[in-house]
């Protein structure tokens, strides 16, 4: 059993879920949603409406109204209950507790170290769950965080990644909770594991728009003028809807109109929230493995830019080659010379899905 909470992006939802990996579709007990932090720690907000649209999921809340909650149900969260209830039948069970809280009501209830955390948006609520209860929140089994650029240049400034940069103090937080002095100082009472997902490898790993649309043929959901098709089971709906307005947003940023049509390269989605759930239901424990397919560097000292007024958000490893030492040594700026200082991160660098792979291994997932 992968007992996971799921933190997706401001505004959205923290989801609480557990899953028997040997079963085949993934089956769900009925998960726990809650409503977390929709501003920086610091109060600034950010979105990326010009890209995912006003609902996050390319208007397909405008685009295919039927699969819109209703409005009985985004009501549930703003009525006077406490606690969580599932009223009538819902696929779910309401939370009037923020999403930090209800981490730590998860992480307190479950045994120690059986919880994994996937944050596939900005920090905040784990930064705010550890700052109120860092005993608690050092229950966690593992985190797998989605985020950052190491050696790649960023996807909203030159220097830094979206969930980074709309909470750098946030990332800095968290991140600081796999350092030796949050455990020494008593910060964390444990050593936090965190396993970074950055564009360098989720970028590899794609959803080619020629290969989905030749699965959906393939399953005979869409007719030969590429419409789909009579009586197609919902998800696949739904799914075609947003996937298809997030494909012409790829045309539209790329400049597709400006190409000749034998310039242009196969349009292919980068799976950079998939990639890091994947790995974390599937294979985080297979990855300790010594003979794991999964590259993971360890311990690396990964660090967050905060402040800076062209960097802020960016993420941070010292590449000059330097030795660590014992002790810490006046000019060593930074302390990034110190084996007694920086941060203990583990980086995904590469998967058995490289390329082409993880969509083709995904789709099947989901509708096979």
């Amino acid at each position: 059993m992968v007992k996971l909470i799921i933190d997706t992006d401001p505004g959205e939802k923290a989801y609480r879920q557990k899953r028997d990996p040997a079963t085949k579709p993934f089956v769900f007990s009925t998960p726990t949603v809650a409503v977390g932090l929709t501003t920086a720690l610091d109060g600034t907000r950010m979105d990326a409406t010009y890209f995912h649209g006003q609902d996050g999921l390319g208007n397909v809340h405008k685009l295919a109204p039927k699969f819109t909650a209703p409005e009985e149900w985004v009501n549930l969260y703003g009525e006077q209950q406490k606690g969580e209830y599932a009223p009538g039948d819902l696929p779910f069970k309401v939370s009037k507790r923020p999403s930090y809280e209800l981490i730590l009501d998860v992480l307190r209830e479950e045994e120690d170290d059986s919880v994994i955390i996937v944050a596939i948006g900005p920090l905040m609520n784990l930064a705010k769950a550890a700052e109120i209860d860092p005993t608690t929140f050092s229950r966690v089994k593992h985190i797998v965080s989605m985020g950052g650029a190491l050696a790649i240049p960023g996807n909203v400034t030159p220097y830094a990644e979206f969930n980074v940069f709309s909470d750098a103090l946030a990332a800095s937080k968290v991140f600081d909770l796999t350092s030796i002095q949050a455990q020494s100082s008593g910060a964390v009472s444990g050593k936090i594991n965190l396993t970074l997902f950055p564009l360098d490898i989720t970028i590899q790993h794609l959803l080619y728009e020629n290969e989905y649309l030749d699965f959906l043929k393939s399953k005979n959901y869409l007719t030969a003028d590429g419409q789909l098709a009579a009586d197609v089971p919902p998800l696949v709906e739904w799914t075609r809807v947003w996937l298809n307005t997030t494909f012409n947003t790829f045309r539209r940023i790329y400049g597709f109109e400006l190409l000749a049509e034998n310039e242009r390269p196969p349009l292919g989605l980068n799976m950079h929230d998939p990639l890091a759930l994947w790995y974390a239901i599937n294979y985080l424990d297979d990855a300790e493995k010594t003979d794991s397919k999964w590259v993971i560097n360890r311990d690396q000292d990964v660090r967050i830019e905060v402040e800076g007024t062209l960097t802020k958000g960016m993420t941070v490893r010292d590449l000059r080659g330097k030795p660590k030492r014992d002790g810490v040594d006046p000019d060593d700026h930074g302390t990034w010379l110190s084996t007694e200082y920086g941060n203990r991160i583990n980086v995904a660098v590469s998967s058995p899905y490289v390329g082409p792979h993880f969509g083709r291994a995904l789709l099947k997932s989901l509708f096979e």
